[in-house]
C-alpha cells in the first residue's frame, strides 16, 4: 500500500510537468490549442491521483494500517463518540500528512480553475494553470525527495508492538505502537477543523498568485486575471481567517493559559499571508472598479503567496523554534526559501518590468478621498505583514546574516503588542472614515453631513463602553498594576508604558470601534432608504435585496462592523486580564476572593476512564454580591498510553466577562488554581463570526457569464454562459 502511495505521488509529480511543458510549448513552440488541451488534462491527472493517494492514507487510518509509519505516529487511540473525527485529521496531524493535504487542495483549486476555463483556453487562463503546476510540481517533489515530508514510508510492527524500520540498511526499533500516536492537545473538535481551514486558505492563495504571474507574462494589464481570481481570494481569505479563529479558540481553552494569541512563530505564519491578503482584496477592488492599483494588486499577489510560503518554511525549515513547529529538514529549508525569494522578486520585478502595462489610475488629489484610504490601507498591511514576518524570523537570522538587527534575538510578545495596539487603533480609524469619503476629494460640508448622524450613534456606543471601562476595566488595571512585583502577568502590562499611555490606547481603541460600527450600520440605513424611496419597497425588503444583490459591498460592510465589534474585545481581553494564582486548603468550604467573585471550595475528585486514562478534577462554586453565578469544574488529565498530562481548562461565561480557571496542582496540603476574568472576550468571538459572515456574503458566486477577454479592435467582449 505505500508503494502505491509513491506510485501515485510519482504520477502528480510527472502529470504537473507535463501540463508545464504542454502549455508551454503551446505558448512559445507554438504547438496549437491541442497541446494546451492537453495542459488541462494532465493538471485534472494530477488532482485525480492526489486524490486517491489521499484517500489511501484516511482508509489506512480508519483501519489501523501500521504499516503507514505516518499512521502509527498520528492516529487517535480515543474511542469517544469524536473518535471518527480525530481519526480522520490524523491525516493533517503530522507534518507529512500535512504536506499532502496541502498538495491535494493545491490540485482541486488548480483542477477547478482549469475546469471552469476549459471552454475557453485562453492564453492568461493557460498560463494561471501552468504556473499553479509549477507550484504544485515543486510541492510532489518535496514529498518524493524529502524523506520528513514523505507520507509513504512503510514500517513493521514486532509481535510486541515495536516499530522496526530499516536504516542503513539495518532494521532498528524506532518506537512501540502502545506510546505512539496523535498528540492528546490535538484530540479536541477546533483542532480538527482548524488545520484544513488553514491548508484551505494557503492553497487558495496561490491562484491570485498564478494569475498575476500569467499577467506578468501575457503583459495583460487587463481586469481579466482578477475578475478570474476574485471569489477564490475572497473564499481563501475567508477560510484562512476562520483557520486562525478556531486556533486562537483552541488555545483558548486547550492550552491552558487564558489567552488565544501569543505571537508565537506559526502563529504569526499563519497572520501574515492575512494581513496582505486584506491589501489585495481592497487592490482588486480598485483595480476592477476603478482601473487602479494594478501594481499594488501585481505585487501583493506575489506577496501574498510568498508570505504563505514562509509559514511553511517557519514551520518546516528549523530556522525558528516554536512549540507549534517540526523537525528540521535540509530539503525543506532550501525548497520553501527558493519559492519565497522567487515570489519577492516577481512582487517587484514584475511592475518594474511591465511599468506602463499596469499603469493605473493611482493618483489621488487630497487625503479625503476613497484613493487615499485605499493606499494607506495597503501600506499599513503590506508594512504589517512585512513587519511580523521579520520579528518573527529574526532568531533564526544567524551567521553571514548575523549583521541584520535584532538578528539571533528572539522577540517577545511585548514588543509585538506595542507595535500592533497603536497601527490597529489607526487602521480602525480608516476604515471608519473611508465608507463616507467621496472619490478624489470630499469637501467639508459633504463630510460633516455623512458624518453627523453616525457620530451620534458612535458616542451612544462609545458612553456604554467608557462605563465598562471605569467600572471594570480600569480597576482591573489599578489591581494589576498593584501586585507587579510578584506576579508575571502584572508585571508584563506595567512595561506596557505607563498609565496614562496604557488607558490613551485602550480609550482611542474605543473611539475607533464605536466610529467604525456606527458609520457602517449607517451605510446600511442610509442605503436602504433610498432603494425604499426609488422602488416604492418597505425598509426591511430594500435592506434585504441591498444585502444579498450587492453582495460584495454588503459583505465587506458587514465585515468591517466585525472589526470593530472585534477591536472592543481586544481592549478588554488583551488588555485588562486580571490574572492570579491562588492556593487554598484542600477541604469543602475553603473560600477565596478574585476580584468581586467568591470562590468556595466544593469537591474534588480522581477518577479512572475506560480507556485508562486518569481525570483529577475540583468543584468550585461561584458567587457575586452574594448571588451564584455557576460551578466551575477545572482538572488535569493523566494518559495513560504516555502518561502526558493535559490541563482541563474550565471557562464560566457571563455577558462581559469570563471566569477562566486552571487546576494547576492538588494534594493533601493544598489546591492551587489560576484564576483570570477575561472582560470582553464575547465581543471577539462574536465579532470574529460576524467578520467571517460578511466575507462568505462577500465571496458568494454570482450567476451570469465568465469573464473574458475584451476584444478592443472590436470593442465588445464575449461572455460564456455558466456550466
Amino acid at each position: 500500500m505505500a508503494t502505491l502511495g509513491l506510485l501515485l505521488l510519482g504520477i502528480a509529480f510527472l502529470a504537473a510537468i507535463g501540463a508545464i511543458a504542454a502549455f508551454a510549448l503551446g505558448k512559445w513552440a507554438r504547438m496549437g490549442d491541442g497541446m494546451s488541451k492537453l495542459g488541462y488534462y494532465a493538471t485534472f491527472s494530477a488532482a485525480i491521483a492526489l486524490t486517491i493517494a489521499v484517500v489511501l492514507m484516511v482508509v489506512a487510518f480508519f483501519t489501523k494500517d501500521f504499516t503507514f509509519q505516518y499512521v502509527v505516529e498520528n492516529h487517535s487511540p480515543d474511542t469517544s463518540s469524536l473518535a471518527w473525527l480525530y481519526t480522520l485529521s490524523g491525516l493533517w496531524a503530522g507534518r507529512e500528512g500535512s504536506f499532502l493535504f496541502w498538495a491535494w487542495l493545491l490540485s482541486l483549486f488548480s483542477a477547478w480553475v482549469a475546469y471552469r476555463r476549459f471552454s475557453l483556453r485562453d492564453a492568461l487562463s493557460n498560463m494561471g494553470i501552468m504556473v499553479t503546476n509549477v507550484v504544485l510540481m515543486l510541492f510532489s517533489a518535496g514529498m518524493l525527495f524529502s524523506e520528513p515530508n514523505n507520507p509513504f514510508k512503510s514500517v513493521a510492527i514486532g509481535s510486541d508492538g515495536s516499530i522496526i524500520k530499516v536504516i542503513d540498511g539495518v532494521s532498528q526499533v524506532i518506537g512501540n505502537t502502545s506510546t505512539s500516536g496523535m498528540n492528546p492537545l490535538l484530540q479536541h473538535w477546533a483542532m480538527v477543523v482548524h488545520p484544513p481551514t488553514l491548508f484551505i486558505g494557503y492553497a487558495g492563495l496561490t491562484i491570485p498568485f498564478a494569475f498575476a504571474v500569467a499577467a506578468i507574462i501575457e503583459n495583460d494589464g487587463s481586469k481579466l486575471w482578477v475578475e478570474i481570481v476574485n471569489r477564490i481570494t475572497v473564499f481563501s481569505w475567508l477560510f484562512l481567517g476562520a483557520g486562525i479563529g478556531l486556533g486562537a479558540i483552541w488555545a483558548y481553552v486547550v492550552l491552558g493559559w487564558g489567552g488565544y494569541w501569543g505571537w508565537d512563530p506559526v502563529e504569526n505564519a499563519s497572520l501574515l499571508p492575512w494581513l496582505t491578503g486584506v491589501g489585495l482584496l481592497h487592490s482588486f477592488t480598485m483595480y476592477r472598479k476603478r482601473d487602479g492599483f494594478k501594481k499594488w494588486a501585481i505585487s501583493l499577489s506575489a506577496v501574498t503567496f510568498a508570505l504563505v510560503i514562509l509559514g511553511t518554511f517557519i514551520t518546516r525549515s528549523g530556522i525558528v523554534q516554536s512549540v507549534h513547529a517540526f523537525e528540521a529538514d535540509p530539503v525543506s529549508l532550501y525548497l520553501f526559501l527558493a519559492m519565497i525569494l522567487a515570489a519577492f522578486a516577481i512582487a517587484i520585478a514584475g511592475p518594474l518590468l511591465r511599468g506602463e502595462t499596469f499603469k493605473g489610475n493611482d493618483e489621488f488629489e487630497s487625503l479625503a478621498g476613497k484613493e487615499a484610504a485605499y493606499y494607506f490601507n495597503n501600506v499599513i498591511m503590506l508594512v504589517a505583514g512585512l513587519l511580523v514576518a521579520y520579528l518573527t524570523i529574526t532568531s533564526g537570522l544567524k551567521g553571514w546574516l548575523g549583521w541584520l538587527p535584532l538578528a539571533g534575538k528572539s522577540i517577545p510578545p511585548t514588543t509585538y503588542d506595542s507595535v500592533a495596539r497603536p497601527v490597529g487603533v489607526l487602521y480602525a480609524f480608516i476604515i471608519a472614515v473611508c465608507p463616507i469619503l467621496s472619490w478624489r476629494t470630499t469637501d467639508g460640508p459633504t463630510f460633516w453631513n455623512r458624518l453627523k448622524w453616525p457620530l451620534v450613534g458612535a458616542l451612544a456606543l462609545f458612553g456604554l463602553l467608557m462605563m465598562e471601562f471605569t467600572t471594570s476595566l480600569q480597576p482591573i488595571y489599578n489591581k494589576m498594576i498593584a501586585l507587579k512585583a510578584t506576579n508575571a502577568a502584572a508585571l508584563k502590562m506595567a512595561s506596557a508604558g505607563p498609565a496614562w499611555y496604557y488607558s490613551a490606547i485602550a480609550i482611542l481603541g474605543f473611539v475607533a470601534a464605536s466610529l467604525v460600527i456606527a458609520v457602517t450600520v449607517s451605510m446600511f440605513v442610509t442605503g436602504a432608504k433610498k432603494r425604499a424611496e426609488a422602488r416604492g419597497e418597505s425598509f426591511g425588503a430594500a435592506l434585504w435585496n441591498i444585502l444579498t444583490k450587492a453582495r460584495s459591498q454588503s459583505g465587506g460592510y458587514l465585515a468591517h462592523i466585525g472589526i470593530g465589534i472585534i477591536l472592543i474585545g481586544l481592549v478588554g481581553s488583551a488588555m485588562f486580564v486580571y490574572d492570579n494564582t491562588y492556593t487554598f486548603p484542600n477541604k469543602a468550604g475553603s473560600q477565596f476572593q478574585v476580584d468581586q467573585y467568591t470562590f468556595t471550595f466544593a469537591s474534588g475528585q480522581s477518577r479512572t476512564l475506560d480507556n485508562g486514562n486518569t481525570v483529577d478534577e475540583i468543584a468550585l462554586d461561584v458567587t457575586r454580591g452574594g448571588k451564584k453565578v455557576g460551578t466551575i469544574t477545572p482538572g488535569q488529565t493523566t494518559f495513560a498510553a504516555t502518561q502526558q498530562t493535559r490541563t482541563d481548562a474550565r471557562v464560566l461565561s457571563e455577558p462581559l466577562r469570563d471566569i477562566f480557571v486552571t487546576m494547576q496542582g492538588a494534594d493533601e496540603n493544598g489546591v492551587t488554581v489560576n484564576v483570570k476574568i477575561n472582560p470582553l472576550i464575547w465581543f471577539s468571538w462574536s465579532g470574529f463570526i460576524l467578520l467571517m459572515l460578511g466575507t462568505t456574503l462577500a465571496s458568494w458566486p454570482k450567476g451570469g457569464a465568465q469573464p473574458v477577454a475584451v476584444d478592443s479592435r472590436k470593442g465588445i467582449s464575449r461572455k460564456v454562459a455558466k456550466r
